[in-house]
């Protein structure tokens, strides 16, 4: 834990970056948490002062948190890289463990979970936050069950899905639920895609019809 004492952070929401920031500050041994709006930006930085630590925003403007763990690791293999998602589909983590990263975090984790991320950086493992791995399990709605989808509705997916249904726009259900209005769209595409839909109509109606909502 002494090891950790500089650690980089990438998240273009600023009072999500200052509360992952604030928390980050109060585990033992860290002295500094540089935040970063974009990976690209922390990937430059890396050049002047590298860090014992990176913490990265899975949907970012310019570099997305993928593409910047893959350029991390490409330039420093042994670097810890933790993601950090509001979006817990399983291709998403997969791809992100594939890549490098360490570990994978919901962007609402508390600090004990933030803290057993820290405690994994002594092992070999691989870290993952009590509801990314709600997600990694399979956990469904049973009313999907009928419909074979290739993969599961997520939880959070599934409040979007009812919104939707309710007749709210992603910039309402953002708002509603304190999401960006760019994460709700990529909920919103993910579900069509499990769906096997191309218009959110069609999406409804069969939603309805199943009393999926």
């Amino acid at each position: 834990m002494e090891n950790v004492k500089l650690i980089y952070l990438a998240d273009d929401h600023e009072l999500v970056a200052q509360g992952i920031s604030n928390l980050l500050q109060k585990i033992e041994g860290v002295e500094t948490v540089k935040n970063f709006k974009n990976g690209k930006e922390l990937f430059n930085a890396c050049f002047t002062q590298k860090p014992d630590l990176i913490f990265l925003d899975y949907e970012m403007p310019v570099w997305d948190g993928k593409m910047t763990l893959e350029n991390l690791k490409k330039d420093s293999p042994k670097l810890p890289v933790f993601m950090l998602s509001m979006l817990n589909e399983k291709f998403v983590i997969q791809a992100c463990i594939n890549a490098g990263a360490k570990g994978f975090l919901n962007k609402d984790c508390s600090f004990e979970e933030l803290n057993e991320a820290f405690l994994s950086l002594q092992t070999d493992s691989v870290y993952y936050s009590s509801e990314v791995q709600n997600s990694l399990k399979g956990k469904s709605n049973k009313n999907t069950a009928n419909l074979n989808l290739k993969e599961e509705i997520s939880e959070r997916e599934m409040e979007v899905l009812k919104l939707l249904c309710d007749g709210l726009s992603p910039k309402e259900i953002a708002d509603k639920i304190f999401l960006s209005p760019r994460t709700v769209e990529t909920h919103k595409n993910n579900i069509m895609q499990k769906f096997e839909v191309n218009s959110v109509a069609k999406l409804i109606s069969i939603a309805i019809k199943n009393r999926i909502v």
